[in-house]
């Protein structure tokens, strides 16, 4: 059976997103504009908020936020103020450019084109001699979390699960994760796992994925299916579905838009820009930025608010970077763009970081927006500090962790290798 937790308090609620990580696939995207270019001096990515889930392992710890100290020591220098930007006008400009929008992946689709396209052994030794289940799912439960509105609708979900071996030894696995409302034929990607270690049938390698359901997700009851691979091998080895497992059938689940707690935010934010500048060793890591931002109102009165800037790392914990000053919102104008310009100096090593923006009423302190994955311009931008970013640095830039083509959270391809050779040399050793 499976758990239902809820939040009670705001700060429970603000713990929970700051560990939020993007290694989510994004959900079905229809009539979304997304675009992107480069040229020799900037890189710019623009887009409109998207249908996405936000997944995260759930033993991330929570970090610093607004207020709160941090053991990194940072410098930088941020500006704000009022952009002459267009986000509306820029964006058609862009669809001219003929950009495809990223799409969701069906299993069926990952399946085929795996089958396709793989040049990996469909099986291993072991498999072939003992059949595929030498490796297998032993059990999966699934925890639900906010419940807001209490009715009875979950916007996040936990699923954990427990792989395990027929055999004493060591294996490297990972796994898919699909997810389809109860009655539809088509099973949808939204998470694939990192590459981790299990050893015959301990209980103690289990692994978990949290997911938050930020749009596309109407109230209704929901199923999760797994698929698990060992690693460097195309087949997969094993499937957990509804059918297998009671835990993963009939979850109450609806997006966070539909969790209303009486109180209701018509002020947003519908469209992002970030632009990249400086990079003085051409390593593809700039340490210089621009995010441009139109946040628009229902309301029939001007809005006043300010935004907070967040940025994190590999799915870590959200950090607190700066804080704009006040301006005014005018209804759905698209001449009220705002921006934030940041330079890095020191303390941030090369790496792609994820930004979050959190919109703040002025005059009450009412969060009306907060948004990271939503916008696939405030996803892996490629950044680094003044100090890396020298023709004498040599610096080792880490994998990016977002395939765009499944949306999931895989391991690029570089590590996974290096992750292969590890694995290989442990098991001699432990044997």
């Amino acid at each position: 059976m499976f758990k239902l937790i809820n939040k009670y308090s705001v700060l429970a609620s603000a713990i929970m997103l700051s560990i939020s990580g993007v290694d989510a696939s994004q959900a079905e995207q229809k009539n979304i504009q997304v675009g992107a270019e480069t040229s020799a001096t900037i890189t710019t990515a623009i887009a409109k908020r998207a249908k996405t889930t936000t997944v995260v392992n759930d033993d991330i710890e929570t970090g610093s936020l607004k207020g709160q100290s941090s053991s990194v020591v940072r410098t930088n220098v941020y500006s704000s103020q009022q952009s002459s930007s267009n986000l509306e006008q820029e964006l058609k400009a862009f669809q001219s450019l003929d950009f495809k929008n990223q799409k969701n992946t069906t299993r069926a689709e990952m399946q085929k084109h795996r089958a396709e396209t793989s040049k990996l052994p469909k099986s291993s030794g072991k498999a072939q001699k003992n059949g595929l289940s030498h490796l297998y799912i032993h059990d999966a439960a699934v925890l639900l979390f906010d419940d807001n509105d209490g009715d009875g609708y979950y916007s996040q979900l936990r699923v954990d699960f427990d792989v395990d071996s027929s055999y004493a030894d060591y294996f490297d696995v990972y796994a898919e994760l699909f997810i389809r409302r109860v009655g539809d034929t088509q099973w949808t990607h939204y998470y694939t796992t990192d590459v981790f270690e299990i050893y015959y049938d301990y209980g103690s390698d289990e692994y978990s994925v949290t997911t938050r359901l930020n749009t596309g997700f109407p109230p209704g009851n929901y199923e999760v299916l797994i698929d698990l691979f060992e690693y460097g091998y195309s087949d997969t080895v094993d499937t957990l579905d509804p059918y297998d497992d009671y835990d993963l059938a009939n979850l109450p689940l609806e997006d966070k838009t539909y969790e209303s707690t009486g109180v209701t935010s018509d002020t947003y934010v519908d469209n992002v820009k970030t632009e990249i500048f400086t990079d003085s060793d051409d390593d593809g890591f700039y340490r210089e930025f621009t995010i441009t931002f139109d946040v628009d109102t229902e309301d029939t009165a001007d809005r006043d608010v300010y935004v907070n800037l967040y940025q994190r790392t590999d799915g870590g914990s959200w950090q607190f970077e700066t804080e704009t000053d006040v301006f005014t919102v005018y209804g759905y104008s698209s001449e009220d763009a705002f921006e934030i310009s940041g330079n890095w100096q020191s303390g941030y090593p090369a790496n792609y970081y994820d930004f979050r923006l959190e919109v703040i009423d002025a005059n009450s302190g009412e969060v009306l927006d907060d948004v990271s994955p939503e916008f696939s311009p405030l996803l892996q931008v490629p950044l680094e500090d003044a100090n890396s970013d020298t023709r004498d640095s040599s610096p080792n830039p880490p994998s990016s962790t977002t395939s765009s083509e499944s949306g999931g959270g895989s391991t690029g391809i570089f590590m996974l290798i290096l992750l292969g050779l590890l694995g290989a040399c442990r098991k001699i050793i432990k044997r």
